[in-house]
């Protein structure tokens, strides 16, 4: 039997399995468009003004649900708006710990990978609320930054594993007490943290 075109046909095997597998991983790692996310987070939060130095804060964690949309405009960059709420343990009682971001996500997308690795910067909602205390239902209402790394999986065209980690660094500057709300410039110093493990839908898939 002759060698030559045998080996010509395992490498023409070869090279369309190659192309198919290359082709694949491409429509897997396409992240252009609107997406939808759902995930389990682990929250955490400490209280970190100069005025509290005396107090001993400890850092409080918990956990809960986070809900993502947003829509990259190109491969590397789109828009995304993120909110999620925990349920926090505290010495002094549970409170519902909820923040919403919005802001920019720029993704490092390489169309032979289904690994797609992303940073975001975005601008933070923050609100502590803790109900039936007793002066009534009691929030902590403000504002901060934060910046994320985190990274997508493609299974398959449409739906990855998304995993991220965020950090906030705010304050909050409303105190609700019942129906009675103040607001001071000069606000408490806040920081938090949130490990998110979900998935992400993309309905446009490799097109």
């Amino acid at each position: 039997m002759p060698v030559r075109p045998i080996l010509a046909a395992s490498l023409l095997a070869l090279a369309t399995a190659t192309t198919v597998s290359a082709q694949d991983a491409a429509t897997r790692s396409t992240t252009r468009g609107f997406h939808l996310g759902a995930a389990l987070n682990g929250s955490s939060i400490q209280l970190s003004d100069d005025d509290l130095e005396d107090l001993d804060v400890e850092r409080e964690s918990g956990s809960g649900l986070s809900l993502s949309a947003g829509y990259n405009f190109t491969p590397q960059f789109g828009l995304v708006f993120n909110v999620g709420g925990a349920n926090m343990s505290s010495d002094d009682g549970d409170y519902a710990l909820g923040q919403a971001d919005f802001g920019a996500r720029f993704s490092f997308a390489n169309p032979a990978r289904a690994l797609v690795p992303y940073l975001e910067i975005a601008y933070t909602g923050l609100s502590a609320q803790q109900d039936d205390t007793e002066v009534g239902d009691v929030e902590l209402a403000g504002n901060g930054v934060t910046g994320a790394v985190g990274l997508n999986y493609f299974f398959n065209p449409k739906l990855a594993l998304d995993v991220n980690f965020r950090y906030t660094t705010g304050e909050f500057n409303t105190l609700k007490i019942g129906e009675e709300s103040v607001t001071n410039e000069d606000g408490v110093g806040v920081n938090t943290g949130r490990f998110n493990v979900g998935v992400s839908w993309f309905p446009r898939g490799g097109r």
